[in-house]
């Protein structure tokens, strides 16, 4: 029994020894990647601040954008308006010459889309 009790002693012994160098080796693996990860954590919440300072400037060139098609929208309903304004006031002013233009333009019409046949 003794031969056994001194395998096993030594077994239990090698067995600390390799439990304590993995155990360094891992604290020296995790030593060295620390920086590695502190790197990539720092790069990563740079990319994170660049899109969002990008998507901030799309969103305001879109909200300029869409201002400025408003205003245009405005001012072509309001050329639209004067237009229909001017061309009342010209019937009331001439009716006969603008029912002669409307059945010249009717009359045009009618041969433009006539040859089609």
């Amino acid at each position: 029994m003794n031969a056994i009790e001194k395998a096993s002693s030594d077994l239990n012994g090698n067995t600390q020894e390799t439990r304590q160098d993995l155990h360094r080796t891992i604290d020296k693996v995790a030593d060295q990647a620390q920086p590695l990860i502190d790197k990539v954590a720092t790069r990563a919440h740079e990319g994170v601040d660049q899109v969002g300072e990008r998507i901030e400037k799309v969103s305001d060139s879109m909200s300029k954008a869409s201002e400025r098609l408003m205003a245009r929208g405005k001012q072509l309903g309001a050329a639209c308006q004067r237009a229909g304004e001017t061309g009342r006031d010209y019937v009331r002013e001439r009716p006969a010459v603008s029912l002669l233009v409307a059945v010249a333009a009717g009359y045009g019409l009618s041969k433009l889309l006539g040859s089609r046949k």
